[in-house]
């Protein structure tokens, strides 16, 4: 066992390999060594993977952890994320999943990097009898390119939603691509999220919903987009083929979408029922009280 030591839960240069009950184990994409962190993102061990393992498995008795849910909702989160901005929404999905974070090195792996990461720390829980996914911005992208390759804990999956996820990529990165100021900032991500990237995934797999941020008045938070927008992505950038339900959350900025009550409420219905409410299909933010007073 390592000497217990904060961590910010990892952002840019570990690799999560496996998790269970808000337990982590990631991987130094630099060193190659393992550290294994609980649920308040204290170290409790390191070195090798299996060391970390056991070492879960002696806290998990030693502090008698409750059994899991059976059924996991999944969140990957988005660029300049970490686990820790997903906090408020791992209580929220708690109430029915286990609530799973998949955290991966942002703006140092490609997509096929990170699916691949994905789809190796999802086989390894075998237990799981169904994943649903929550994906945020660039997360989205992952699982698309994730189910593309086919792998085993597909026949799992579940219903997912998609929080201001560039379905069709950020039309700024196309824009600002070739500056050099691109590279240096996004890394690897920046390829990530061009619409020319975006428009080859693989089409999402199950029922799924897809929220997005706007003001429904063709200008959005900011009118230079010269359409609907969160202030980073626009709304027609959001839309995605085949969603069960879409959601507009009217003057809901991108960065505020995971944070919000009333959508993380609707993210939990969607996961339980396939409907972010009862009643109608809901399509604007304005439908949204009689929906829930019907």
């Amino acid at each position: 066992m390592a000497f217990p030591f904060f961590t910010c839960g990892g952002m840019f240069y570990w690799i999560d390999r496996y998790g269970y009950a808000g337990w982590r184990i990631q991987e130094s994409m630099w060193t190659k060594r393992f550290r294994l962190l609980d649920p308040f993102n204290i170290r409790r061990g390191s070195g090798s993977f299996e060391l970390c393992y056991d070492t879960m498995q002696y806290y998990l008795r030693t502090w008698e952890v409750a059994p899991v849910p059976k059924k996991a909702a999944v969140i990957i989160h988005g660029l300049f994320q970490r686990p820790a901005n997903y906090e408020k929404m791992a209580r929220v999905l708690s109430k029915n999943y286990e609530p799973i974070i998949f955290s991966y090195p942002t703006l140092r792996f490609d997509l096929m990097k990170s699916a691949r990461a994905l789809n190796a720390f999802l086989d390894k829980r075998q237990d799981v009898a169904q994943f649903c996914f929550v994906v945020y911005g660039m997360g989205g992208l992952i699982l698309r390119q994730a189910i593309e390759m086919n792998p085993q804990w597909l026949e799992k999956i579940g219903r997912s939603v998609f929080l201001g996820v560039p379905n069709h990529g950020y039309g700024w990165a196309e824009k600002w691509k070739g500056k050099w100021w691109y590279k240096l900032l996004l890394g690897k991500a920046g390829e990530n999220i061009l619409p020319a990237t975006a428009e080859k995934l693989f089409p999402m797999h199950g029922e799924f919903g897809v929220i997005m941020g706007g003001k429904d008045d063709a200008k959005g938070i900011l009118p230079w987009f010269k359409q609907d927008n969160d202030g980073i992505l626009t709304v027609e950038s959001a839309k995605q083929d085949g969603a069960k339900e879409e959601y507009l959350a009217l003057g809901k900025t991108h960065f505020a979408l995971h944070r919000d009550d009333k959508l993380l409420n609707m993210t939990l219905s969607f996961l339980n029922t396939g409907r972010f409410g009862r009643g109608q299909r809901v399509r604007k933010e304005q439908s949204y009280t009689s929906l829930w007073e019907s």
